[in-house]
C-alpha cells in the first residue's frame, strides 16, 4: 500500500541532492542515473541498520539530556500527495513542546550544519506533522562522526523553501533539460564521471 502512494511523489533525499548541485536532479529523475556509492556512504548506510535499535532504547533526543521523550519513532515511513514527497526519517521524538525531527549524518560535523541537510530535515518535519497529526517544533541534525547536534526551529520560511525546492525539483523533470550545475561541489560528487562529459 505504501509503495502505491509513491508513483508520483519525489523522494525527500532529492531535496538534499538539489541543494548539493541541481544538475543532479536530472541525473536521477530525468535520465534515471545511480550515483556511484563512495565508502563513506556505504559506512553511512550500515550506521542507520545499526542506530535503529539504539534509537528505539533512547530516553532523550538524540541521545542528549536536554528533553525527554514522550513517544520515539525511529526509521518511520512518511508519504504526503499533498506536499508532493516521501521518505524515511530517522527519528521522530515527541517531547512537551512538540515534535522533534533527527536527522542523523555519517560524517564530520561542519562549523554550522549544511543548507541541504537542513532543508531535508524541515522536508521530513513536514512529513511527520502530516502523518502524526502533530506539531514539529524542531529539527535536529546530528553528525555522527564528531556525536555533534545542532537543533534548528521549525520556521514557516523553512517551510516555504521546502515546497519551492520540491517546485524546482519538478520543473528539472518535467522540462528535461539540464540545469547548471554547482562545479564547486564535484569533487565530493559520485556523478562527476557523467558530469564531466556533457
Amino acid at each position: 500500500m505504501f509503495e502505491d502512494k509513491l508513483s508520483n511523489l519525489i523522494p525527500v533525499t532529492w531535496i538534499k541532492q538539489y541543494h548539493f548541485c541541481p544538475r543532479i536532479i536530472y541525473y536521477l529523475g530525468v535520465l534515471g542515473c545511480n550515483e556511484k556509492l563512495t565508502e563513506s556512504m556505504i559506512e553511512g548506510k550500515e550506521f542507520h541498520l545499526t542506530e535503529e535499535g539504539r534509537a528505539k532504547r533512547r530516553k532523550t533526543v538524540a541521545g542528549r539530556r536536554r528533553e525527554d521523550v514522550k513517544a520515539l519513532w525511529s526509521r518511520l515511513a512518511v508519504a504526503s500527495t499533498k506536499i508532493g514527497l516521501y521518505g524515511i526519517i530517522d527519528e521522530v521524538s515527541e517531547t512537551n513542546n512538540g515534535l522533534i525531527i533527527v536527522e542523523s549524518k555519517f560524517m564530520k560535523a561542519p562549523k554550522k550544519p549544511y543548507l541541504s541537510h537542513i532543508y531535508q530535515a524541515a522536508a521530513y518535519a513536514m512529513l511527520a506533522e502530516e502523518a502524526l497529526g502533530k506539531i514539529a517544533r524542531k529539527i535536529a541534525i546530528k553528525y555522527i562522526r564528531d556525536n555533534k547536534t545542532f537543533e534548528i526551529p521549525l520556521t514557516e520560511d523553512l517551510k516555504k523553501h521546502v515546497l519551492w525546492t520540491v517546485s524546482r525539483i519538478k520543473s528539472i523533470i518535467n522540462n528535461e533539460k539540464i540545469p547548471r550545475g554547482n562545479f564547486k561541489m564535484c569533487k565530493n560528487c559520485g556523478f562527476t564521471k557523467i558530469c564531466l562529459g556533457v
